[in-house]
């Protein structure tokens, strides 16, 4: 099986498989005007890999300095999938990789990779389908007698039907982390009011951004509001959700046709720097995180 289509109403969710779950279409229906929305730039299987649709970083997110890493005594070695030009490895180790159906309904999917790496968690993802919704659970099983040790996040590139330049930002993010000139998170993790970046009453405009923020709500929230058709486009961390998931990057491509809205669950470069949210797990345990990608009508 290549691709599975979810449907909910006229909600539609479509994932390739053999890449990964990248989204190849995800439309939601816009309450305020009865019409289905593209709300995710489809993964566009000709171009790069990381400049459309969605997919999972884990078990790291974004950058890392060097491919050896320390979990307790043990020393790993990682085999990247893809490095930047400064040949940092990248987005982790499972964002093409091929995953199986383990559980599907009409408007629900487990997934899990095919693929397993015994140094870190295992892991299935599942996608709940709603009219206005997309619900995104990832949960992580240590079946080793060792700690192990881990990073998660995702990357959907997000749009409404107006021209990004035009919308709003929408936030309840109220720091930013500054970056090395590597896109490296420093390292004690100092923080600056969001406001030096982000301006939420003024349309998006030309404003460039590719920026590590956080915040200290359990429901955090970022998105995108076109006020012409009273329409918000966020993602918000569940209030479910087991993991925290206190960091955001954000980052707008040059085709500015789409946002990145990466809800993550410690920064980049975790494994090198302290108290960066990087996720202990004890031999048998269990836990998840969970975000979901929603279309809202306002007021």
């Amino acid at each position: 099986m290549q691709n599975v289509l979810l449907e909910n109403h006229n909600s539609r969710l479509k994932l390739n498989l053999e890449k990964g779950g990248q989204i190849e279409e995800l439309m939601l229906k816009n309450n305020s005007s009865e019409r289905l929305i593209s709300v995710i730039l489809p993964f566009n299987k000709e171009g790069n890999f990381f400049l459309s649709g969605n997919f999972l970083m884990y078990p790291w997110v974004n950058r890392l300095e060097k491919n050896q890493i320390n979990v307790e005594e043990k020393q790993i070695s990682i085999e990247p999938l893809a490095t930047n030009p400064e040949f940092h490895p990248i987005h982790g180790l499972f964002f093409n990789k091929s995953r199986k159906v383990i559980e599907i309904k009409k408007n629900f999917v487990k997934l899990e990779p095919i693929e397993v790496n015994s140094n870190f968690a295992h892991f299935t993802e599942s996608f709940t389908l709603e009219e206005n919704s997309l619900r995104i659970r990832t949960d992580f099983y240590n079946t080793t007698n060792d700690i192990q040790e881990f990073a998660y996040g995702y990357h959907p590139y997000l749009r409404l039907n107006t021209n990004l330049e035009n919308c709003e930002i929408y936030t309840n993010l109220t720091d930013y982390i500054p970056l090395t000139a590597n896109f490296l998170p420093n390292q004690n993790l100092e923080k600056r009011n969001i406001t030096e970046i982000i301006n939420q009453n003024k349309p998006i405009g030309k404003l460039k951004l590719d920026h590590l923020l956080t915040g200290s709500e359990k429901d955090l929230f970022f998105g995108i509001i076109d006020k012409k058709e009273n329409t918000l486009l966020q993602v918000r961390v569940s209030k479910d959700s087991k993991l925290p998931l206190p960091y955001f990057q954000v980052y707008t491509p040059e085709a500015r046709s789409s946002i990145a809205i990466e809800p993550m669950s410690a920064t980049g470069n975790a494994f090198f720097i302290q108290n960066s949210g990087l996720q202990r797990l004890a031999p048998d345990e269990h836990t998840f995180g969970e975000f979901i990608i929603e279309i809202i009508t306002i007021e």
